[in-house]
């Protein structure tokens, strides 16, 4: 759990005698939701929790859970976000970005049995926006009928994804996003560089910030092709090579996002410290193109997972970028 979400944990557990049996844990992405739903699964299933509710840390329980095998707990998740096992032979399969229905069936003789040792009971979903239709039909039995003692968090950053029967079978329990300056103290500590620039990349959000300070440097040469006028779409797709598709295409979103802001009112979000560069490439653009540019770089981020060809992906989007940012009747 991270500092910033001391204080929602600490409410939470207070109400403990009257929780819900269904949490739908929300917060903003990059943000710690699925830390924070670890934290307080670990807490319900606490032994010997402390006065203020939060995990002891030192009991069997406790030591069950962090070894990662505590019988009365489950974490259900796709697929492609389980570990491979160290030495194992990676798969050549596509694993699969959804919770099935499967999953959700294979629980049942969990549900059907005791607890271990007459305790809580808990299942993680996450993300749980991630459960394909069939899959949250299946939840919502087990959400109108649950068992004594067994507890469901659901965490997710996109909440609208669930069904609204899901989600009215759930007590609510949205997480703040972190305030800047708990969020810069943080990334000081995990030694990142220039955390303020770097936050304000990442949108306010402190654990996409530490992810992106590992892909700076791809950022910052990227940034610096996409705000020279005479870029060839070429040869800045070839320099991209070593990112990922996706990386790709959310860079050249924020970086469309802040060309957008900057020319309609004068500001940037994503990009601090290069207001005058981005200024200066906004000034002949048409707005009405590059917003239209903006939303096929939504609709492309679900294709930058596996493309079909990664190089040729990248360069019609810089061709298309090109295009969208050329001074009117240039754009051809």
């Amino acid at each position: 759990m991270y500092y910033w979400q001391a204080t929602s944990l600490g409410r939470l557990l207070q109400q403990r005698p009257r929780l819900a049996h269904a949490l739908l844990l929300q917060a903003p992405e990059g943000t710690g939701v699925a830390e924070f739903g670890l934290w307080l699964a670990q807490s319900l299933l606490c032994e010997t929790p402390r006065e203020d509710g939060q995990a002891c840390g030192q009991c069997a329980a406790c030591n069950w859970f962090v070894r990662g095998n505590h019988p009365d707990f489950r974490l259900v998740q796709p697929d492609s976000q389980v570990p491979v096992e160290e030495g194992a032979e990676p798969s050549k399969e596509r694993k699969s970005d959804q919770i099935r229905i499967d999953q959700l069936r294979a629980l049942q003789d969990f549900l059907s049995v005791g607890t271990h040792r007459a305790g809580a009971r808990v299942i993680l979903l996450h993300p749980a926006d991630s459960m394909n239709p069939p899959a949250q039909n299946a939840l919502l039995k087990n959400l109108e009928e649950p068992g004594p003692h067994t507890f469901f968090l659901l965490a997710t950053s996109q909440p609208h994804r669930l069904l609204p029967t899901v989600r009215s079978r759930c007590q609510i329990v949205p997480l703040p996003r972190p305030d800047a300056g708990a969020a810069i103290t943080w990334l000081k500590e995990q030694g990142v560089d220039d955390p303020q620039g770097m936050l304000a990349l990442a949108g306010g959000a402190p654990l996409l910030a530490a992810g992106m300070a590992i892909e700076r440097r791809f950022i910052e040469q990227f940034a610096d092709r996409l705000a020279d006028p005479r870029m060839d779409p070429v040869a800045a797709a070839a320099s991209a090579q070593s990112a990922a598709p996706a990386e790709v295409v959310c860079e050249l979103y924020r970086w469309c996002y802040d060309l957008l802001l900057s020319r309609l009112a004068g500001r940037v979000r994503y990009h601090a410290g290069r207001e005058e560069a981005i200024a200066r490439a906004a000034a002949g653009c048409d707005p009405v193109r590059l917003a239209a540019y903006v939303r096929t770089l939504c609709e492309a981020r679900s294709l930058s997972e596996h493309p079909l060809n990664a190089r040729l992906f990248t360069e019609d989007l810089l061709l298309d970028y090109s295009r969208a940012i050329a001074p009117a009747g240039r754009e051809s």
